[in-house]
């Protein structure tokens, strides 16, 4: 009995689906042709409405939905795991729109250590200048012109100090400007950008002036108060007339009416010029002692021996004892780099 009631339901179902239609016609008909067309058309209509639902489920389950979250003031830390994960959403806008440089910025630099050392401090310059009074010593002579060439020496590490300390100065009271947060990577890049400007701006600046100055130097051919470019002669003697006369240097090829850069390699004479006692190794000495200055290296003040041999033949004033620069020190330059090659760099 229970077997028959099921064959059946299951026949009325089969035959239910079987006529199911949805574009039955108005008035009905009873056109087998026509129910079966409209039977076809809402079997297909039920398919593709089933297939347009799945696509629809599948795309809603896959596609990304933003959600926006506000979040007032959040600290560091929470703006750092917020860009970890959402890097490409995230915006975070400024309270404040700008900030001074110094408030998240420190340059720290080094001099070269002879701007350290006693050999541009007063006592060893009075020292010098103690030794020049001494005798009437040739306007080469090292012991005539170093008093001069440690004051320029001192004057490039002050000029060098006030520029870099004025840009510095000038660089941490401008303001960086952005209306939303910067990333830690961008900011970093922006961070060494500004550096980088604000070094190759400083360097562009001391090096203009101290051309300028070397220029007009050269081309107004200023006489030198050492007389290392021009020498005087009077006509005869008693005479109050003179003439000017310029010094020839690097084996008399090189003549400072010609070029500010002539120079030769300084020394110390014992009564006349033609008895040189000592050559000063790695200095220079030319027409003018900012130049000359310019082409000489620390070489002999990296050697104890060498500054040793230099005081032996300072007259007139008890030896300071002063102590080497440190070889040890030297990561940028060697001993042998010049006076401008510490400067370009």
């Amino acid at each position: 009995m229970t077997q028959l009631l099921l064959n059946i339901s299951w026949q009325k179902f089969k035959k239910t689906v079987n006529d199911f239609n949805l574009f039955s016609s108005i008035p009905p008909t009873n056109d087998q042709h026509k129910l079966r067309n409209q039977r076809i058309s809402t079997r297909l209509f039920i398919i593709f409405l089933a297939l347009s639902l799945a696509i629809l489920l599948l795309y809603t389950s896959l596609i990304d939905i933003t959600q926006t979250v506000n979040i007032k003031s959040p600290t560091n830390q929470q703006y750092s795991n917020l860009y970890s994960t959402y890097s490409q959403t995230l915006k975070c806008d400024c309270a404040q729109i700008s900030i001074s440089y110094d408030k998240f910025l420190h340059i720290d630099y080094t001099f070269h250590q002879i701007c350290n050392s006693v050999y541009v401090s007063q006592n060893w310059i009075d020292y010098l200048f103690t030794i020049r009074q001494y005798a009437n010593w040739y306007s080469d002579d090292f012991r005539w012109t170093s008093t001069s060439t440690f004051q320029a020496l001192r004057a490039f590490c002050d000029l060098v100090n006030q520029t870099i300390g004025n840009h510095l100065s000038e660089f941490y009271s401008s303001q960086f400007v952005s209306a939303s947060v910067v990333p830690t990577e961008t900011f970093e890049l922006q961070a060494d950008s500004f550096i980088t400007q604000l070094i190759s701006t400083m360097a562009n600046d001391f090096f203009l002036s101290l051309l300028t100055i070397r220029q007009m130097t050269q081309s107004d051919a200023i006489y030198s108060a050492q007389e290392t470019n021009y020498g005087l002669n009077r006509y005869s003697v008693g005479s109050a007339n003179g003439y000017t006369y310029a010094y020839w240097y690097d084996n008399d090829t090189c003549s400072c009416s010609t070029s500010a850069k002539c120079s030769y390699q300084s020394r110390m004479y014992s009564s006349s010029k033609n008895d040189v006692t000592f050559y000063i190794p790695g200095m220079q000495i030319g027409c003018y002692i900012v130049e000359s200055l310019l082409q000489s290296d620390l070489r002999c003040f990296y050697n104890q021996t060498c500054i040793t041999k230099v005081e032996s033949y300072f007259e007139g004033a008890s030896p300071m004892n002063v102590t080497s620069l440190d070889q040890a020190l030297l990561k940028t330059f060697s001993i042998n780099s010049t006076v401008e090659d510490i400067l370009n760099s």
